[in-house]
């Protein structure tokens, strides 16, 4: 064997320590202010389902070993069921490093391997932790494949150096605003279930908070102290949102030396891809409704044998710019893939389209919920306004399809793809035609008639980001797209 078998570093049982042991010493730390530790006990059982993960952790770190030979990585693991997992060095397609803060201060690195059987399935994905030594040893090891998998990882050493070529710096003050001007919905989700965990376990809504609740539903109305509340919670996001995003992104930069392109980010957590460009299948560029109010998005990169798993290193496509206006997407793509450069003018969607956006749960449930809110303005004491509320909810609905409709559209081009989706939030998928796999038409009979379908597009990309579906477009851009396959 030239490596281990061997142990990955004991870093690996901790390395979630914030995320597995927060609430646990949120309880400690209030328990200590109150000098009444009984908030541990009336929650035993909630401490005992958090200390579940290490354990389970430590068990899977004392049971795994790695082995590195001359052909193949091979992990054994498993207690009472034994499993061994070998991956050819030859069908090894990235090994990157990341690390986060807890690693950082114990010289540790997490290595993200992954081999091109990784864009379908999850089984694949390796989970390393290394000291600085060994990490650096296994990378080299497991990059001395380089034949096989039809040139998929057949890059010169040099595609590896460190910051040669081209080299992009993102402004801190991008990272600022595009973290303003991000999303809020994933955000607000987060932070609902951060203060209902802590209002349930805390016992707050007995207290303070219920009391002074009550007291602004009664002084303000429950519209009023609704739209305050939506105000302050807006603003912590934005407020959060950039804060986050500096901390998340600090130090971006990405470099290009004509084989591959190498993207380092982050302060906490540090991450680096380096990505052979003959990996890359397209890109996706970004927008929320702020965004696209200021011209700008994110463009992100999708690439073969990259990512596709659920874990915290594969969750994540590779961004190319945080930040980036929209008049510089296409210059920028077509310098790291020159078959990007072709364009063409896109299939909208059909026109007389428009009311077949509205059909779905989602607007029911907008229409049920105005009804909702106008019996309760007729009926409760403190409800008089609340039908303003059901007709704002129905306006964002109304007005969200509106804008699907408006987006929808695509090309097929003998050398790329390009597809548009969404309403407040929208995504623009660039794909090299050599790399789509199928597209689909669906329509009902009515629809069908009327020659409106919808077109579900699937390409070589990590499972994720694998397809895209495009709504209540004309049958000509679908006979188009399936022309363009190559067979």
């Amino acid at each position: 064997m030239t490596f281990g078998p061997k142990r990955g570093h004991v870093l690996f049982i901790f390395e979630n320590f914030f995320k597995d042991f927060g609430l646990l010493l949120a309880a400690l730390v209030i328990g200590l202010l109150q000098r009444d530790m009984s908030i541990i006990y009336e929650n035993a059982y909630v401490m005992v389902i958090v200390l579940m993960g290490p354990v389970g952790r430590t068990v899977q770190y004392l049971c795994t070993r790695y082995s590195i030979d001359e052909e193949r990585l091979l992990v054994e693991s498993g207690w009472l069921r034994k499993q061994k997992l070998e991956i050819p060095l030859s069908t090894i397609t990235t090994v990157d490093f990341s690390q986060n803060i807890l690693h950082q201060i114990f010289g540790a690195y997490r290595l993200n391997v992954d081999n091109a059987s990784n864009m379908s399935a999850d089984e694949k994905s390796v989970r390393m932790i290394f000291g600085h030594e060994d990490a650096f040893a296994v990378r080299e090891l497991l990059l001395r494949g380089r034949e096989g998998m039809d040139g998929f990882n057949l890059a010169d050493e040099t595609a590896e150096a460190e910051h040669t070529g081209k080299t992009v710096y993102m402004k801190n003050s991008d990272l600022l605003l595009m973290g303003a001007l991000q999303s809020k919905g994933v955000f607000l989700a987060e932070l609902f279930g951060v203060v209902s965990t802590i209002i349930a376990l805390f016992n707050l809504s007995d207290t303070l908070l219920g009391g002074e609740a009550e007291r602004l539903l009664i002084q303000w109305g429950v519209l009023k102290t609704f739209m305050a509340f939506l105000a302050v919670i807006f603003l912590l996001a934005i407020a959060c949102g950039m804060i986050g995003n500096l901390v998340r992104y600090y130090g971006f930069r990405v470099s290009d030396n004509g084989k591959a392109v190498k993207i380092e980010y982050g302060l906490l957590t540090k991450k680096r891809y380096t990505i052979q460009k003959n990996r890359i299948s397209g890109f996706s560029y970004q927008q929320s409704f702020f965004m696209r109010l200021f011209h700008m998005g994110t463009l992100q990169l999708f690439a073969i044998g990259y990512g596709g798993g659920g874990g915290e290193e594969t969750s994540e496509e590779p961004v190319l710019f945080p930040l980036i206006r929209e008049e510089s997407v296409r210059p920028v793509i077509a310098e790291v893939l020159p078959e990007m450069e072709e364009s063409r003018d896109y299939y909208r969607a059909s026109k007389g389209s428009l009311r077949y956006f509205f059909y779905g749960f989602g607007f029911v449930l907008a229409l049920i919920m105005m009804g909702a809110s106008v019996w309760l303005s007729l009926t409760a004491a403190y409800c008089r306004s609340v039908w303003i509320i059901g007709l704002l909810i129905l306006a964002y609905s109304v007005w969200g399809r509106t804008l699907e409709y408006r987006h929808a559209a695509m090309y097929a081009g003998e050398r790329n793809f390009s597809m548009i989706r969404g309403g407040f939030k929208t995504e623009t998928v660039f794909v090299k035609t050599s790399h789509m796999e199928n597209v689909a038409a669906k329509a009902s009979i009515w629809k069908e008639k009327k020659g409106i379908v919808t077109i579900t597009a699937g390409y070589i990309a990590p499972l994720a980001s694998a397809h895209m579906v495009v709504k209540n477009m004309p049958a000509a851009a679908f006979e188009e797209a399936e022309s363009r396959l190559v067979y």
